[in-house]
């Protein structure tokens, strides 16, 4: 029920229009479709008349009804009122919520619009410069990356520009090879023998990570577009999205596909969610708000037997371990043979290692394993030496601590529970595993 409207009565009919209600304007409401009355709201016959007595909430909007008296009339209802001046006191209402609050929630709203609506608009002028555009993934493409490649590439097919996906490492998990083949999608695969030649596209984009360490195809190319969730570049393209504080990658793309009014189909929905699911852990790590809506919005566009197909290509690697997997044991092996601990902090180097993820899997193993707040886990690919940290202490913020540790070192940040870096061995120093514990070290204990 909701005595009295007005405009903040009609924001709250926006996002729910199942109220009864009684206001001088009863009769415009009934009109526009409302369950409405047009009177006094403090009329205790019209109360009877909508069966005030039976309601399970009741807002109070005009400052002249007594909310005793409402009670008096509805004694299992939850009594809402909103008051002009915060610290009001009203012993008949269950909540009261200050106008000025309201006025503040429906500011963010309106600021929230207007980020989205700019975001929508200057990729759509970045892709509008061009008709072909080269998608790059990260060398060993995962759930999310995947995903939100596709979701990329049919934006732009809105737009008219057609798209081509590359990585240039391998897809190594069961799962991952069943996505990709369940969505049909076509791949470009790193050549032995050659780089790709990027400068035919109009446009390119890197979705998933930022330049340009995870790529070992596009070193020297400056992308139009960057949409990540992990670390944002020292660049600026034509169109850049980096958001550190979502979960994962398949978030931003679905706000896009809204804003776009793109249709998700259920495989295409399933793999967004899947993509997010696997980049937060099942949602147990650095899960945000607009990781929530991006969840509401996909949940009727899952198809259950396309994610059991993907997770049943999981558990059958799990069963019989490929190369890739054995990788993963194998480093994993090396990180529990390897840690020492320092002031209640986990570090482990893992050495020479093929796959990024490895380095991330395994510092979420020892996490999961040491009753200890943070883990650091570090390895090697080719010149560069990668780091993960994870944590159960939402407040140390790892993110920012790595980004700290590592300034003008190498690129750094991440999430409060879930970060890494990227530092070229050309800039640590021949002992470099102590300097790596130290610098860790040094902002852990400021923290």
């Amino acid at each position: 029920m909701m005595l009295g409207c007005g405009w903040i009565g009609r924001l709250l009919l926006k996002k729910e229009s199942r109220f009864k209600i009684v206001d001088p304007e009863g009769d415009i409401l009934e009109k526009e479709g409302y369950s409405a009355v047009k009177g006094d709201p403090g009329d205790h016959v019209l109360w009877q008349t909508i069966g005030l007595q039976e309601a399970a909430v009741v807002v109070i909007l005009d400052r002249s009804v007594s909310s005793e008296e409402v009670r008096n009339h509805a004694p299992n209802a939850y009594i809402i009122i909103v008051h002009s001046e915060r610290g009001s006191v009203d012993l008949g209402a269950d909540h009261i919520i200050p106008t000025e609050e309201m006025m503040a929630c429906e500011c963010y709203s309106q600021i929230e619009y207007v980020e989205k609506k700019k975001r929508k608009d200057l990729l759509q002028k970045a892709l509008q410069s061009g008709t072909t555009m080269a998608i790059i993934m990260h060398d060993n493409p995962d759930p999310d990356c995947i995903s939100s490649a596709l979701s990329l590439k049919l934006v732009a097919q809105n737009m008219g520009v057609t798209s081509d996906l590359y990585y240039g490492g391998q897809i190594g998990f069961l799962e991952n090879k069943a996505l990709v083949d369940l969505l049909e999608l076509i791949l470009v695969p790193p050549s032995p023998d050659s780089q790709p030649d990027f400068s035919r596209y109009d446009l390119t984009a890197f979705v998933d990570h930022s330049p340009w360490d995870y790529t070992s195809i596009a070193r020297d190319i400056n992308p139009d577009i960057v949409i990540d969730h992990h670390l944002f570049p020292d660049y600026q393209g034509k169109f850049v999205d980096v958001r550190e504080d979502v979960g994962a990658t398949s978030t931003i793309l679905t706000e896009y596909l809204e804003l776009f009014n793109i249709e998700i189909t259920p495989r295409l929905g399933t793999a967004l969610f899947y993509g997010l699911l696997v980049d937060t852990n099942g949602f147990r790590r650095g899960i945000s708000e607009q990781d929530i809506r991006a969840l509401n919005f996909l949940q009727d566009k899952i198809d259950t037997e396309f994610l059991s197909q993907i997770e049943r290509a999981g558990l059958a690697r799990r069963a019989t371990p490929s190369h890739e997997t054995s990788d993963f044991l194998n480093v994993m092996g090396e990180a529990v043979k390897n840690m020492e601990v320092k002031d209640g902090v986990v570090f482990s180097f893992v050495g020479k290692v093929h796959y990024r993820d490895a380095v991330s899997n395994s510092a979420d193993f020892l996490l999961k394993m040491q009753r200890l707040d943070v883990v650091i886990v570090y390895g090697i690919i080719g010149d560069i030496l990668y780091v993960s940290a994870r944590s159960w202490n939402e407040d140390l913020h790892m993110g920012k601590l790595l980004r700290k540790a590592f300034h003008q070192l190498g690129r750094a940040g991440g999430h409060p529970m879930s970060a890494g870096a990227a530092i070229p061995l050309s800039r640590l120093s021949e002992n470099f595993e102590d300097e790596i514990i130290s610098r860790i070290m040094q902002v852990y204990t400021q923290s």
